[in-house]
C-alpha cells in the first residue's frame, strides 16, 4: 500500500524568485520616434530668476543666400560681387512666368532709385556743361531797359532779328556771343523818394547803380522819366566818349539832351523812338537810348548795336 504520508514535492515559491520586471515595462512602440535633425534645432537662451523662466530668446538658425534682404547687416556686409550674385538669382525667381512688359516693369521699379540718381547726375552734369559754356561764351550786348510798361514784352525774342545781324566787320551777333536783358529798374525823379521810403533795398537803387558804375551794362533803354533820373544821377556818360565820330556825326539829328546833377543841360542820349526795336518795346512815349559802359568792349558793342538800329556800317576799331 502507497505510503500516504509521501509528501507530494513542493511547487517552487516565488517569494524567493526576483520578479521579473519586464512585464511591467510598457511596451515599445511599433515605430520608434525619429531622432530630431540637428541641422534644424534652433538653440535658445534662458533667463531665470529664483528658478523661474523670465525670458526666453531664440536664436535664429543662420540664413541661406535667398533669406537676406537689401538692409540687411548680413547683406552689407557681402562683397559686391556676393550681393549682386544673390539679387541676381532673386531677380530671377521672381521673374519666373512674367511677360516680357511684366519683367520690364518689375526691373525699373526694382532698380528705381539707381536710375534716377543715375539720371539725375547725367542731367546735373549736362547742365554744368551748358553752364561752363555760357558763362565762357562772349557778351556781345548788356542792355537794361527802364520804366518798360510790360516786362513780359521785353524778351530775348525780340533780338531775333539782331542776332542775325552782319556788321561791316563780317561778324554776325549769334555767333560772337550772348546777350543779357535786364528789365527790373523803374526811376523817376518825381517818385524816387518816395520809392526809397518804400524800400530802401529796392533792386532799382542799390544794385543797379553799382552795375553802371562797374561797366556791366552797354546801353540802356529808356523813357523820358528814367533818362533824366539816370543823367541827375550820373549813372549814364556823354555819348560821344563812347560813340565814334564817324557814328555821332551821321545820328546827330538823333541826340537828345537831359539835364546833370546841377540842372544843366546835355546830349546824353540818343532818340530811337522810330526805329522798329523800340516799337516793340511797348513805350507809349519817346524812347532813348543811353550808355553806362566805358570799356572798350563796351564802346564796341553799344556802337555796334546802335548802328544796328539805324542801318549804319559799323566803322572799323581802333587798335
Amino acid at each position: 500500500m502507497a505510503n500516504n504520508n509521501k509528501k507530494n514535492p513542493k511547487k517552487p515559491s516565488s517569494a524567493g524568485k526576483p520578479k521579473d520586471t519586464a512585464s511591467n515595462k510598457p511596451k515599445a512602440a511599433a515605430t520608434a520616434p525619429q531622432e530630431p535633425d540637428d541641422s534644424r534645432i534652433v538653440p535658445t537662451t534662458v533667463k531665470t530668476v529664483a528658478g523661474q523662466i523670465v525670458e526666453t530668446e531664440t536664436k535664429a538658425p543662420p540664413k541661406e543666400e535667398d533669406d537676406f534682404r537689401e538692409d540687411n547687416l548680413e547683406m552689407s556686409q557681402l562683397s559686391f560681387r556676393k550681393r549682386w550674385a544673390i539679387r541676381k538669382k532673386r531677380i530671377k525667381k521672381e521673374m519666373e512666368g512674367m511677360a516680357r512688359m511684366q519683367k520690364v516693369e518689375y526691373l525699373l521699379s526694382y532698380f528705381k532709385w539707381p536710375l534716377i540718381f543715375i539720371v539725375g547726375g547725367l542731367l546735373l552734369l549736362i547742365l554744368m556743361i551748358i553752364g561752363i559754356k555760357n558763362s565762357s561764351k562772349t557778351v556781345i550786348l548788356a542792355i537794361s531797359t527802364i520804366n518798360v510798361p510790360d516786362k513780359t514784352i521785353v524778351t530775348e525774342e525780340i533780338f531775333n532779328d539782331y542776332k542775325n545781324y552782319k556788321s561791316s566787320d563780317g561778324r554776325i551777333t549769334s555767333e560772337v556771343g550772348t546777350i543779357k536783358l535786364d528789365t527790373e529798374v523803374h526811376f523817376s525823379l518825381e517818385t524816387y523818394e518816395q520809392q526809397y521810403s518804400n524800400d530802401s533795398n529796392d533792386y532799382s537803387l542799390t544794385q543797379f547803380p553799382v552795375l553802371c558804375s562797374t561797366d556791366f551794362f552797354d546801353v540802356v533803354i529808356t523813357d523820358r522819366d528814367g533818362l533824366d533820373f539816370c543823367s541827375a544821377s550820373n549813372l549814364i556818360l556823354d555819348p560821344e566818349t563812347v560813340i565814334s565820330p564817324t557814328t555821332v556825326l551821321a545820328l546827330r539829328e538823333h541826340q537828345a539832351n537831359a539835364k546833370d546833377n546841377i540842372g544843366t543841360s546835355y546830349f546824353y542820349a540818343y532818340d530811337i523812338t522810330d526805329t522798329e526795336f523800340a516799337k516793340s518795346l511797348g513805350y507809349e512815349d519817346k524812347v532813348y537810348m543811353a550808355f553806362p559802359g566805358s570799356g572798350d568792349t563796351n564802346k564796341y558793342n553799344a556802337e555796334r548795336f546802335l548802328c544796328y538800329l539805324f542801318g549804319l556800317e559799323l566803322p572799323p576799331q581802333e587798335n
